[in-house]
């Protein structure tokens, strides 16, 4: 089983507070990155979660939880989550 998994949250934010958010984004653990993108969203917060260390019932839950979290943060104005069924890569692990 792999024991990382990871979520990518986009968002649009309130004019001219991106760096506050980015901010508060970067004090959750299992935020990554947090990439400043271009077109219909501001910013990209790449989530990881250690499977070997979370509680509980399934990755959509957790999920769920995070993105509330992500939501009531200051200078957030909408979100749209991607939670992969299915992640390929030609990276070693």
């Amino acid at each position: 089983m792999k024991d990382k998994y990871t979520i990518f949250v986009l968002l649009n934010t309130v004019s001219g507070e991106d760096d506050a958010v980015v901010e508060s984004l970067l004090k959750i653990d299992e935020v990554i990155e947090v990439p400043v993108i271009s077109g219909q969203y501001d910013l990209l917060a790449v989530l990881e979660l250690d499977l070997r260390k979370q509680y509980f019932t399934d990755v959509k839950e957790l999920a769920q939880d995070l993105v509330r979290k992500i939501r009531r943060l200051s200078g957030v104005r909408d979100t749209n989550t991607i939670v992969p069924f299915l992640s390929l890569t030609k990276r070693e692990e």
